[in-house]
């Protein structure tokens, strides 16, 4: 069912069980921070909350102090289970499938096109930059006090997801951060922006150094990662998605981007743009979806097949057969 927030509130304001608030796997700044964010609330409210975050990326939440809301060992049979940043359940790390399928109640809260949770409630703003945004709207309507630490959170989600502000950014996005709102806590927000967005390790910047060396222009620029080999091994695909490529498409002659992730046994890509092509578009034949100038998928297919279907979405786009992302198909 599919509701707005007001109706989320009231759904929030219900809940009497146990709740489990998980983003989706290869977890994002976005997907951590807004967990972490709703589940400080909900713990505001009295309620006895789990956010699972998977193992390997609670290092990058350090800086949050957020351990006590944290769980990898979950003991409850009767829940909520609150899914975050994701449009389908096959996005959720593997282990809470089961979680949420078993839940009493589901609720899912997500920016992306095209959800298919079937969650008993969904709140989807595609419109809106992050799932950050969302949270803060949810917030703001409850008149809950937007403390320095849910600041960081949200600031950190939404540079992160709207590639510091360069896409899926509205008015509203710069006056929730503004001095106004978020940053009037005094939040420090140019070591968050250097430390979850500008900042690379060694592995990081040989990544950006081969994806550029090795483009390859058909009616758009692609580079293939190797991910059983280093160093592409050694960094996850969420900050490949998030701290490499942006870099990549900073050069002036790139429109459309594609990086594709070779696993041996599937395909996963991530798609970006910078024009007026929408590339979830292209994302969603290649069985993926995401937003207009950000989208990403994963599948079975052949490399050579991937290359293909881009270029024909591409060349009909060239001659006019498909408009714009302002006027459809």
């Amino acid at each position: 069912m599919n509701v707005d927030v007001e109706k989320i509130i009231d759904i929030i304001n219900s809940i009497s069980n146990d709740v489990i608030i998980c983003g989706h796997k290869n977890a994002d700044y976005d997907s951590m921070c807004s967990s972490l964010a709703l589940g400080y609330f909900l713990k505001q409210l009295n309620k006895n909350v789990i956010v699972y975050i998977e193992p390997e990326s609670i290092h990058k939440i350090k800086y949050f102090n957020c351990d006590y809301l944290l769980y990898s060992d979950i003991k409850t049979n009767d829940y909520t289970f609150i899914a975050v940043d994701l449009n389908r359940t096959s996005r959720l790390p593997s282990n809470m499938e089961k979680y949420y399928n078993d839940a009493n109640y589901t609720i899912n809260i997500d920016h992306h096109n095209g959800n298919t949770t079937n969650a008993n409630a969904i709140l989807s703003i595609p419109d809106i930059s992050s799932t950050c945004e969302i949270i803060y709207a949810i917030l703001k309507k409850m008149n809950f006090n937007i403390n320095k630490l849910i600041s960081e959170l949200l600031f950190t989600g939404i540079v992160s997801d709207t590639n510091l502000f360069s896409n899926n950014t509205s008015p509203e996005t710069h006056i929730i951060v503004s001095k106004y709102k978020l940053l009037k806590n005094k939040i420090d927000s140019e070591y968050i922006i250097n430390k979850f967005y500008l900042e690379k390790t060694q592995n990081e910047l040989e990544i950006i150094s081969y994806i550029i060396n090795n483009l390859r222009h058909e009616n758009f620029y692609y580079s293939v990662l190797d991910m059983n080999k280093e160093p592409f091994n050694l960094v996850s695909y969420s900050d490949i998605s998030k701290k490499c490529i942006p870099f990549i498409l900073n050069r002036e002659d790139i429109d459309v981007l594609m990086i594709i992730m070779d696993y041996g046994n599937k395909m996963k890509g991530e798609i970006r743009s910078k024009n007026d092509i929408d590339v979830s578009k292209i994302a969603s034949l290649l069985t993926g979806g995401g937003h207009t100038h950000a989208a990403g998928f994963a599948n079975k297919k052949k490399l050579n097949e991937i290359i293909t279907i881009t270029n024909n979405f591409l060349e009909d786009i060239n001659n006019g057969n498909w408009i714009d992302k302002k006027n459809k198909r």
